[in-house]
């Protein structure tokens, strides 16, 4: 123990070590204020030390203003008389230089002893530093005053979003009026009202009082962070999805079909793009087919739309560590939520109406769309003037179909992927020595190499089946049958012979509804692949061919009605002929003997008949034969 020690008490107190002496030494309290007192020396030795710098004050002179300096020195010198030891341990003789202090320069004693208080705590003379800006004081509100904060708070704090011109002649009516409703001769004037206001204004409270507090979360919260705040390397996943701001049309009819659902997935880290899915569906549907899509191989699944990439175009095929989406309810049922739980894969859940929490991948969707819709202006692409009128209907515009406008969606990602430069990422050192581009692709792969990297390849067929959508099928004696349907195993062979002599059997089957001209059986915990038997439908979407079997049914319903309409004239023509034969048959008594020789008379009236219609020539080649 040392003079100038810091110590701290078993009641928690901190004291420091003014004068050290053998028997008993002098300390003063560092959180209370109070003059040194004496304590045992042996006492102070078994307290535990406190750092230093825990009553330390640090400012570089340069940092002090004149006014601060000034006001520093002139507390030194105040109690420069009392910087001896003789006023530690002699209390009498303190009180006499503080009282000679205080009659000198006509301040309190008690404030000359807090200048020495605090000296002693910090043991600089920055301890004296007077505060640049005082609190200001505060004053008691006028009538006038409180009139006007209550107008504000009623009127203009308020979802409404009253004017303070309105505000302002609300509190006139409601506090300066008479019981006639006259204005009295004292009120505050519009000036004074919006003074007061700006004077007091708080823009936090003012937007979450009048624009909701999602709303100033969402537009108007300090953005002072960053996405490597929650995902330092890649395997942070974002979900959302958006209505494409296009009209579409049926590949086969050519007839329109609304607008199409784009989902996305994309690394938080390296902004690349590790999912897609465009389609007509929404919901738990969609995030399947997205999962999907994220663990399938780019290359293939790219050459399936007639486009040809190299892996480093789109090398994400991998499982994430975490997934961030405001659709946490569709993972938290079904199978999504059985291969989370199978493969670790956490999910966050963000708050509805906060697209800030994800603006990776709220920001991409602005990038697609910006990318292809001044080009396919005329061809289905909404303009802004669409509420407007006599603005075109872009529903009879559109001349792509869901195939054709998937392509371009892959176009665009592809390049946002491998080729647009990620304004706003700060390389590491290693990606620098390396000489990796600020590229969503090349960033990947790049951490994808590293170590630490937390992702890893879906190599697990099963996992791409499980994430499929799935329909009950049946197993009969003409194949597997789905969505109308008919698919064929030669090793199921037995099993369509059974089902046409003991009946049907509805059985669970997965399908890949963008092409079906695969689907797969699940039974036990295996999956068994089925080909379509119908090859007018290869190629084809699930959507496709439902439209098509659709238009099939309109078009077969209108043959079925003339074939109807057929039938009832068959049915006239033949009650005709019925009706004049009867008018022509002579009597039928004794009618067995008249049948032979009534045969006889027509064959030879036929044969007559025949000849007639018969050239010269033929009549020669007859005779001849």
């Amino acid at each position: 123990m040392r003079n100038l020690d810091i110590l701290a008490a078993e009641s928690g107190e901190h004291v420091r070590v003014l004068l050290c002496r053998e028997e008993q030494s002098y300390v003063v309290s560092c959180q209370h204020f109070r003059m040194p007192y004496p304590v045992a020396s042996d006492l102070l030795a078994e307290l535990q030390p406190v750092p230093a710098e825990t009553y330390s004050v640090f400012v570089l002179d340069e940092d002090i203003t004149n006014r601060q300096r000034d006001g520093r020195n002139r507390k030194l010198d105040l109690i420069a008389p009392l910087l001896e030891d003789a006023c530690i341990y002699d209390k009498s003789h303190r009180n006499e230089v503080v009282r000679q202090i205080a009659a000198e320069h006509g301040i309190a004693r008690r404030t000359v002893l807090q200048y020495l208080w605090r000296y002693w705590v910090y043991q600089s003379k920055n301890a004296l530093l007077p505060a640049e800006r005082p609190a200001p004081e505060q004053h008691e509100l006028t009538a006038d005053e409180k009139a006007i904060r209550w107008a504000l708070n009623k009127y203009y704090y308020t979802p409404q979003r009253q004017s303070l011109q309105t505000a302002y002649k609300m509190m006139l009516r409601a506090k300066y009026c008479d019981t006639h409703g006259t204005l009295k001769p004292e009120y505050p004037t519009f000036w004074q009202f919006r003074y007061f206001f700006r004077k007091n204004r708080d823009p936090i409270s003012e937007t979450i009082s009048r624009q909701g507090l999602k709303a100033y979360q969402r537009n108007h919260r300090p953005f002072t962070g960053s996405v490597c705040d929650y995902a330092h390397t890649i395997g942070v996943y974002m979900t959302d999805a958006t209505i494409a701001d296009i009209y579409i049309v049926s590949r086969l009819s050519r007839k329109p079909i609304g607008r199409p659902v784009i989902y996305t997935m994309v690394d938080a880290y390296s902004r690349l793009i590790t999912g897609v899915y465009v389609g007509l569906e929404g919901g738990q549907y969609a995030l399947r087919l997205l999962l999907q899509n994220t663990f399938t191989d780019k290359v293939s699944f790219c050459h399936q739309h007639g486009i040809d990439i190299d892996p480093q175009d789109w090398p994400s095929h991998h499982l994430p560590t975490k997934i961030m989406t405001d659709r946490g309810s569709e993972f938290i049922s079904g199978p999504l939520e059985n291969l989370c739980e199978s493969y670790h894969i956490e999910i966050e859940n963000l708050p509805a109406y906060r697209p800030d929490l994800k603006g990776v991948v709220e920001k991409l969707f602005d990038l697609v769309q910006s990318a292809y819709k001044p080009l396919l202006k005329g061809k289905g692409v909404i303009e802004s003037d669409t509420q407007e009128r006599g603005a075109p209907d872009y529903r009879r515009q559109g001349t792509l179909d869901l195939e054709q406008f998937t392509a371009v969606v892959l176009r665009c990602v592809l390049f946002y992927n491998a080729k647009s430069v990620q304004t706003g990422f700060t390389r590491t050192p290693a990606m620098i020595e390396s000489n990796t581009p600020p590229l969503a692709a090349s960033i990947w792969s790049f951490c994808d190499t590293q170590d630490d990297c937390p992702v890893h390849e879906a190599t697990d067929k099963k996992l791409l089946y499980t994430l499929l959508p799935r329909a009950e099928g049946k197993i009969t004696q003409r194949g597997l049958e789905i969505f109308g349907l008919r698919f064929s195993n030669c090793t199921f062979k037995k099993r369509f012979v059974a089902a046409g002599l003991g009946g049907r059997e509805t059985v669970q089957v997965a399908y890949a509804p963008e092409c079906m001209d695969t689907v797969w059986l699940y039974e036990n915990g295996t999956y068994s692949a089925f080909d379509l038997v119908q090859k007018s439908y290869l190629g084809k979407s699930l959507a496709e061919i439902a439209d098509a079997q659709q238009q099939e049914k309109v078009e077969r319903t209108d043959w079925k009605k003339q074939e109807l309409q057929a039938q009832l004239d068959l049915m006239s023509d033949i009650q005709a002929i019925a009706d004049r034969s009867e008018r022509t048959t002579p009597d039928r008594s004794n009618i067995s003997k008249q049948i032979q020789r009534n045969r006889s008379t027509a064959r030879k009236q036929e044969s007559v008949s025949l000849m007639d219609l018969l050239t010269e020539q033929q009549e020669d080649d007859f005779d001849a034969r």
